[in-house]
C-alpha cells in the first residue's frame, strides 16, 4: 500500500462554512460588499493576503458569545470528510488541517464534530481572540499569507519516506502556495483556487465533497491509480492503472 499524506484548508473546505466570512459579513463587521472588493485586490495581486485579512478581521464587531450562537454553532463540515477521516486513521495517513482561520474556532468545530477522534487531527493555523467586541488575529508566520501553508507540506516531506504521496484539499487564494508542494491537488469546484488552476493551467481535481477525495486516494493507494509529473507546470496528473 503506498504511503500517503493528507493535508486540507478548513474554511470552505473541509467546513462547508467559512468560518471567518460568517462573522466578517454579519451586518455589525465589514460586511459582504467590501470583503468582496478586497478578495478581489488579494485575486489580482494589488495587496497581499495578509493586508486583506488584516483589515477584514478588524471590522468584526460581535461578542464571542454571538459568534457561536448566530453562527458558528450552525457550521457543518463535508459530510464525505468523517468517512475519509476514518479511512485515514485506519491506513495511519496522517490527516493535517492548514488554514488561515483562527485555532480556537477550528479546533472547537473539529471536537463538535468528531469528538475524541479530532484529537488525532493537528491544526496549523494562525490564532485569534475576541476582548470586548473587537477581534484580533495573531498569524502563524510573517509570509504574506500570514501563514504560508507551503511551509507545512515542505517540513513534513522532509521528514516522510521517500515515495509518500502528499495529498492537499483547498478552496481559495491562500491555498495556492501549498497547492504547489502537493503531489494532488483537490479545489472545491466554482472557487477561486479553481479559477487559478484553470489561469495557469495547472493540474488539479476539482471535487464536491470528500467522498470524491476519499475514492481517488484509496484508488493511489491501493495502486489502482498513479501520478504523472506534468514537466510543464511541475504539477501532477492522476492516471488509473
Amino acid at each position: 500500500m503506498a504511503k500517503i499524506q493528507v493535508f486540507t484548508d478548513f474554511d470552505g473546505t473541509l467546513s462547508l462554512d467559512d468560518t471567518g466570512l460568517m462573522l466578517i459579513d454579519d451586518h455589525r463587521s465589514l460586511g459582504p460588499e467590501r470583503r468582496r472588493e478586497i478578495e478581489h485586490d488579494i485575486l489580482n495581486e494589488k495587496i497581499t493576503y495578509k493586508d486583506g485579512l488584516t483589515e477584514m478581521w478588524a471590522a468584526v464587531h460581535i461578542s464571542w458569545e454571538e459568534a457561536w450562537t448566530d453562527y458558528l454553532d450552525n457550521c457543518k463540515i463535508d459530510p464525505g470528510f468523517p468517512d475519509f477521516n476514518d479511512y485515514c486513521r485506519e491506513n495511519n495517513f496522517p490527516v493535517t488541517i492548514v488554514s488561515s482561520g483562527l485555532y480556537p474556532l477550528l479546533s472547537k468545530i473539529m471536537s463538535n464534530f468528531l469528538g475524541e477522534k479530532a484529537k488525532d487531527i493537528k491544526i496549523v493555523s494562525n490564532d485569534g481572540e475576541c476582548i470586548d467586541r473587537n477581534w484580533k488575529i495573531t498569524y502563524h508566520d510573517d509570509s504574506i499569507y500570514g501563514n504560508d501553508k507551503s511551509k507545512t507540506l515542505q517540513a513534513a516531506r522532509e521528514a516522510a519516506p521517500e515515495g509518500t504521496i502528499f495529498v492537499f484539499c483547498g478552496d481559495g487564494v491562500s491555498d495556492i502556495s501549498a497547492a504547489k508542494h502537493a503531489d494532488v491537488l483537490f479545489a472545491r469546484k466554482d472557487r477561486d483556487l479553481e479559477t487559478y488552476c484553470k489561469m495557469h493551467q495547472i493540474p488539479y481535481i476539482a471535487f464536491d465533497t470528500f467522498h470524491e477525495v476519499h475514492a481517488v486516494t484509496k484508488k493511489l493507494a491501493d495502486g489502482k491509480a498513479k501520478i504523472e509529473k506534468d514537466e510543464k507546470t511541475g504539477f501532477c496528473n492522476v492516471v488509473d492503472l
